[in-house]
């Protein structure tokens, strides 16, 4: 799907893609989250990762990409670099130089001590954000240094819930797009780890919300909601008309 001339979203996947940038952007994926449950007693299968690697190969067949930008939270645990988040990370890395495209990573608020693997793998790790023909990408967690004709970010983790009227509610996660209150052009990426369905936008107070962004720097409502269903992109308009809503 086509959202301006510039970004295309890719279809039934949590992927942007950046065509001045000739880059794929993702966010959110929490690797070694499987892990970390299995040590507090929680065995679930190992699946988030191989599902990135598949999305990613795909949309890299399909758009020619040749970098990969993630917007932070790359890994799962705040406090360390787990063992089994570095072997993910070791992992997705050794992928991107199979399919031959350079990965560039952008610091969340997840990735503490993400620096370790410097030395390890010929990557680039930015701190904060990356400023490249107009478009400032960054995690989220923190308003933006510097204008930019687009911001693109992670960290909130958007998803809508449609209620039908026997009470179910249908939710899916959904690329939030729109206009800033500088005038300029906003993405919001929904989380690409399997295990991460993300915040009901449609539900949610302004102030309930994660990022500053959402909060302050947007009119969340007046925002489009561009939901991922089973294998297509489905654009379900402003998130003032659908809260509350039931079908």
């Amino acid at each position: 799907m086509q959202i301006n001339e510039s970004i295309d979203l890719i279809e039934g996947m949590p992927i942007a893609y950046i065509k001045p940038l000739n880059s794929l952007v993702i966010s959110d994926t929490h690797l070694g989250y499987e892990g970390q449950m299995s040590t507090s007693g929680t065995l679930i299968p190992s699946r988030n990762l191989r599902f990135i690697e598949d999305i990613i190969e795909k949309a890299v067949i399909i758009t020619g990409a040749d970098r990969l930008i993630i917007t932070g939270d790359l890994k799962n645990d705040f406090s360390d670099l787990k063992y089994y988040e570095r072997k993910e990370i070791g992992e997705l890395i050794e992928f991107c130089e199979k399919i031959s495209v350079k990965l560039i990573l952008i610091k969340g608020n997840h990735d503490n001590y993400l620096d370790r693997i410097k030395n390890s793998y010929n990557i680039d790790i930015i701190g904060d954000y990356l400023l490249e023909k107009g478009f400032y990408i960054t995690h989220g967690d923190e308003l933006p240094k510097c204008k930019a004709d687009t911001y693109i970010i992670g960290h909130e983790h958007p998803s809508i819930i449609i209620y039908r009227q026997v009470g179910y509610g249908e939710k899916m996660k959904a690329f939030l797009y729109g206009g800033t209150k500088d005038g300029n052009k906003l993405l919001v990426l929904p989380a690409c780890s399997i295990f991460a369905p993300g915040s009901n936008i449609n539900e949610e107070k302004k102030e309930e919300l994660l990022s500053p962004f959402l909060k302050d720097f947007c009119d969340v409502d007046n925002l489009n909601a561009i939901c991922i269903s089973e294998g297509e992109n489905l654009n379900f308009g402003k998130i003032k008309d659908l809260r509350d809503i039931i079908v």
